[in-house]
């Protein structure tokens, strides 16, 4: 109690730090001190409350003009005047350029690291800006639906589109959109191959901005036989002059260009180059006439729904998975949901239009270029703070002639700023020219949007901002916090009072952040190799594909064949609806059979000839394979169908002997089983092996397939070229390697493992900068002692051992922390695989390997420099 009386019987003291904080530094002493005076008399005579409440009393009283402190009285000291701020800037630039080499590295480092975070900045937003640009975006949804086996499709039959219409009041249009990769045309009797070729009709050209040169979609879109391009397709094919000319698509029908539009943004998910008339898609392909067909059918037959204003996607979505109960014998879908059109853009199901880098790749490819920053500012509070010492007079002699803390943190902050200017200018440099690359890595456009924008100017205001602050306020607070008597009498000593400093604990950061990279690299690149080098099941060596012209036609698809096998450079040939791999064409179908579960499964049906498995060499569990008797005869009550074991065992056989002559119905249609082929990977290895059904369809052969000698392949592909023209003039050729569109089949995490690439080697480089930088500074503090220890007999390789070990030994420990990091993240990532790589111990060996023989050589660089120094020219000033 008595304690608490004497800390109370004395002035306010929040009474006191008020007149501090407003009154002048001049006038403060003389009041302060007559008004302490003045309390303890009233608290003799009045008591403690009284004392207290005249003190408050009295203070308030002196909030007058004569006071008060100005902003600038004679005894400031003006931090932003002006003169100080090209004070600070002049100063800092002569520090700057006396530390040339600790400037280069920080300016390397910054440089690369912005650059990265740059073209990373552009990538994501130049991701997330698909399709925003519409008017009406956030009413417009695509429309998905969940099959009743729990797949996501984005098929939309014409009753839903249909229904839409005529019977939800809170819908304002509603319209299919049907799409084909790549199209033959002839104009003017030259073929070309025309992409992004899309069925619409006027309703889906109403939905969408999109700027019309000549006609609109009410009059362009709504007839047989009209066709719309865009500007750039119209100087192609007609050098800008196209209303009225035709086009002949297809071989198969006429169509009149009635409208031209202005090239489609490339951020958008409808990248339409030709648009034809929904009207001839129907001329084309008839079963698209059935406006109330609620059935599955291609997935490039899309659907597309403009809310009115208030309307619930949700409650639209409901409406439409009750209808559908009324459709369920001729529809499997179980559920339908309105994506919105913001959101399309990174949903890529059964779409090969909409490309699209997944959401994981773009949140990981973010905070490493956020982590490379980050080695980069390490690197410059490391080289400032090891600047100390030599700073130190400078500080204290500033200190003396009357700088304020304040002035000196304003001063460092100042270098700081300058130096990451200049990084951000050389980093917008270095980003201009690596968009280019990381779109060819990638596969993006990135670089053909508008990059810089205001956006871009924004980002790097905030980055600089950040940046400056990060890497300038530890070495600023350390280096103004210094007492000029010790400086200036040479008793300033940096002690490290701890095992382990701050300095070492950044170094270790960096290279445990270099270090995950560079395993995440290693592991992404085996990863990726596995895929290419997995044997699939079936042979995909030197293999040629192309897309028949006219599939029906059995008479000319034979000639092809029998002419290609003419010449000892093509080996074999066979026709099937695709490849036994390929992420197009994919034929599903509900296949009924009492011991499947709930009695029926969805297969893939792969439409082949006879020689299919012989050619690809896939082997026979069972049974025989489809066989030109079969092809023959009409199977009134069943056709001859091969099934994989895959399929076998979820029909509940294990024996393959005992599946044979089972009959399955799918489509419709009887099928008896005369053989089971082994099981092989026919879609990505993210994938499980799927049920197969394989039969004779001649109707729907798309694809040939023709094995070359691979050391005569150029004269191989002539032969199929000249062939092809002969066969068929009017069709585009364009031949591909199976083997390039398997790879295909891992493209995202080919551009991921080449961007870890990228980051591991960036990584490293600046955290070897820094490490060059520190061992620079340490050698040139040590010089004597170096001088000293060759006088007394040291070896070279002994000192080059005592100056690298303290650095070594930090690589080691980032190793031992980066280890489970690393692992952790790419068990994560490797789960989405299932069929993956084992994360042997020895990659993380190789890369801790890898990782101190690099460091080892920057160290030894200037270490061994040190060592063979003469020691009469280091002692010479002792």
């Amino acid at each position: 109690m008595k304690r608490f009386f004497r800390m109370s019987a004395s002035p306010p003291v929040w009474a006191d730090r008020f007149l501090e904080w407003f009154c002048s530094p001049d006038k403060l002493e003389d009041i302060q001190g007559d008004l302490h005076e003045e309390f303890y008399y009233q608290l003799e005579k009045k008591g403690l409350f009284n004392a207290h409440l005249n003190y408050w009393r009295d203070v308030l009283g002196f909030i007058r003009p004569f006071a008060i402190k100005h902003k600038r009285d004679r005894f400031s000291s003006p931090l932003f005047s002006p003169d100080m701020i090209r004070n600070y800037f002049k100063v800092a630039f002569r520090n700057l350029q006396k530390s040339r080499l600790y400037s280069t590295i920080n300016l390397i480092g910054l440089s690369l690291g912005l650059g990265v975070a740059i073209v990373l900045f552009w990538i994501v937003r130049f991701e997330y800006s698909f399709d925003r640009f519409h008017t009406n975006v956030d009413r417009i949804y695509h429309i998905r639906s969940t099959d009743k086996f729990g797949e996501r499709q984005s098929h939309t039959p014409q009753g839903v589109i249909k229904t839409l219409q005529e019977h939800l009041p809170g819908v304002e249009k509603a319209a299919n959109l049907y799409g084909m990769e790549a199209t033959t045309i002839k104009v003017n009797n030259q073929v070309y191959q025309q992409k992004n070729t899309f069925f619409a009709p006027p309703e889906l050209l109403e939905m969408l901005d999109i700027t019309w040169l000549k006609g609109s979609p009410g009059q362009s879109l709504n007839a047989p036989g009209q066709v719309v391009i865009d500007d750039e397709t119209a100087q192609r094919l007609f050098n800008g002059d196209a209303m009225g000319k035709v086009i002949r698509f297809e071989n198969a029908v006429d169509l009149m260009v009635t409208g031209i539009i202005h090239k489609m943004p490339v951020q958008t998910g409808f990248p339409m180059q030709m648009i034809v008339s929904r009207e001839t898609l129907k001329q084309l392909q008839p079963e698209f006439k059935n406006d109330d067909y609620w059935g599955g059918g291609d997935s490039m037959n899309q659907g597309f729904v403009l809310l009115k204003a208030g309307t619930s996607s949700d409650a639209i979505a409901r409406e439409l998975t009750k209808l559908i109960q009324k459709h369920h014998e001729e529809s499997d879908v179980a559920s339908y949901e309105l994506q919105p059109l913001s959101q399309m853009h990174f949903d890529t199901t059964n779409d090969p239009f909409n490309y699209a880098m997944p959401k994981w790749t773009l949140y990981t490819l973010s905070s490493i270029a956020g982590f490379l920053v980050i080695i980069a500012c390490i690197n410059f509070i490391n080289l400032a703070t090891v600047q100390a010492v030599q700073r130190s007079r400078e500080i204290g002699i500033r200190k003396v002639l009357g700088s304020s803390r304040m002035h000196i943190i304003m001063q460092f902050f100042g270098e700081t700023f300058l130096l990451v200017f200049a990084a951000l200018i050389l980093g917008s440099l270095i980003a201009s020219q690596l968009v280019h690359y990381a779109d060819q890595l990638l596969n993006t456009k990135v670089a053909l949007a508008p990059v810089w924008n205001v956006s871009t100017l924004l980002f790097l205001l905030g980055g600089g901002i950040v940046i400056t602050f990060l890497s300038g306020f530890y070495p600023a607070l350390l280096l103004s916090g210094f007492e000029p008597i010790k400086v200036l009498k040479s008793q300033f000593v940096v002690v490290n009072r701890q095992r382990f400093s701050l300095r070492e604990s950044l170094v270790v950061t960096q290279f445990v952040i270099a270090q995950v990279l560079v395993i995440c690299m290693f592991f992404g690149i085996k990863q990726v190799q596995y895929f290419y080098q997995k044997d699939l099941g079936f042979d995909k060596r030197a293999i040629i594909t192309v897309r028949m012209p006219d599939r029906k036609d059995g008479v000319i698809r034979e000639r092809f064949r029998h002419q290609l096998l003419g010449h000892p450079e093509i080996k074999d040939v066979t026709f099937g609806l695709t490849t036994p791999a390929s992420h197009r064409d994919h034929w599903w179908g509900n296949v009924l059979y009492p011991g499947l579960p709930n009695g029926e499964e969805t297969f893939r049906l792969q439409h082949i000839d006879t020689s299919y498995f012989r050619f690809f060499k896939i082997s026979l569990a069972a049974g025989r394979s489809i066989t030109a008797t079969d092809t023959a005869q009409g199977h009134t009550s069943s056709i001859p169908i091969v099934i994989n074991e895959k399929a076998a065992h979820d029909m509940g056989f294990q024996n393959m002997e005992k599946v044979l002559g089972q009959r399955l119905e799918f489509w419709g249609m009887k099928a008896a089983i005369v053989g089971v082929v082994k099981d092989y990977h026919s879609e990505d290895l993210r994938s499980n092996l799927q049920a197969h059904a394989y039969f004779y369809a001649s109707w729907n052969f798309k694809t040939a397939s023709i094995r070359i000698d691979p050391a005569q392949k150029q004269a191989a592909l002539q032969h199929i070229r000249t062939h092809w023209q002969t066969l068929f003039p009017n069709d585009y050729y364009e031949p591909k390697f199976l083997d390039d569109d398997l790879r295909a089949l891992y493209d995202n995490e080919r551009k991921f493992s080449n961007f870890l690439i990228l980051f591991a080697c960036v990584g490293i480089f600046i955290g070897c900068l820094g490490l060059f930088g520190l061992v620079s500074f340490v050698v040139t503090q040590r010089t004597k002692e170096m001088g000293i220890r060759k006088v007394l007999g040291a070896t070279i390789s002994s000192l080059v051992a005592l100056l690298s070990k303290d650095f070594l030994k930090l690589v080691v420990i980032a190793f031992l922390i980066a280890s489970p990091i690393a692992w952790y993240a790419m068990h994560r990532w490797l789960q989405d695989f299932v069929y993956k790589i084992d994360m042997d111990w020895w990659v993380f060996v190789m890369a801790g390997v890898l990782a101190m023989a690099i460091a080892l050589l920057t160290v030894s660089f200037q270490s061994i420099k040190a060592a063979l120094e003469n020691p009469v020219k280091s002692l010479r000033n002792e």
